[in-house]
């Protein structure tokens, strides 16, 4: 795949958006290393916080399944979105973000629109499924059943609205997820290609 020509112009943010589980990092990896631009995954941004307070508060607000409070959110996307354009890149894909309409506000203020959003769907059974087994390997606080519940909940009543509004203004792109991963990733790619103006 070709990689990304970078410049000094702002940044370049495709809000990658969907329920627990139903491949936002998977495909945004792909994504990433296919055309060598920038994944940041806010979640992962996060749980590597190194202030030990930070990181207390953050761990257990995700192990509860809620949101980490928008000014630490900001500033770990501000430091990351820097760092990388301070070295010539301005592509990013970002993982789980917005996920309420505070933090879209936060975002539109602070950087200006999304390219757009790739909004990824799946059923709740499928995504659980999923979660379950990522939890084998991963490792994560957030992947059992319990958490999952109130993720999902979270996203239907805090990240459904943030994509409602991306769709009234014209920047979303809906990819059925139900599938097996690897079967869906073309139509992801290709989605991706249109938003950047590869």
């Amino acid at each position: 795949m070709p990689a990304i020509a970078y410049s000094s112009e702002k940044p370049k943010i495709v809000f990658i958006l969907g329920g627990p589980g139903v491949g936002k990092g998977t495909q945004c990896t792909r994504l990433a290393t296919d055309f060598d631009v920038v994944h940041l995954s806010v979640g992962d941004l996060l749980r590597n916080q190194e202030n030990p307070e930070l990181a207390s508060l953050i761990k257990s607000t995700m192990t509860a399944g809620g949101i980490v409070p928008l000014e630490i959110v900001m500033a770990a996307i501000q430091d990351a979105v820097d760092g990388h354009v301070r070295n010539g890149r301005n592509v990013f894909l970002m993982d789980g973000f917005p996920r309420n309409l505070e933090q879209l506000a936060a975002f539109q203020e602070q950087f200006g629109d999304c390219c757009t959003t790739l909004f990824f769907q799946g059923p709740e059974n499928v995504l659980l499924k999923r979660v379950l087994n990522r939890h084998k390997t991963s490792g994560r606080v957030d992947d059992n059943e319990i958490t999952f519940r109130k993720r999902i909940q979270g996203y239907y009543d805090q990240t459904m609205p943030v994509i409602e509004t991306l769709r009234e203004q014209g920047q979303v792109i809906e990819i059925d997820c139900t599938g097996d991963l690897d079967e869906g990733y073309d139509t992801v790619k290709q989605a991706f290609i249109e938003a950047v103006s590869l």
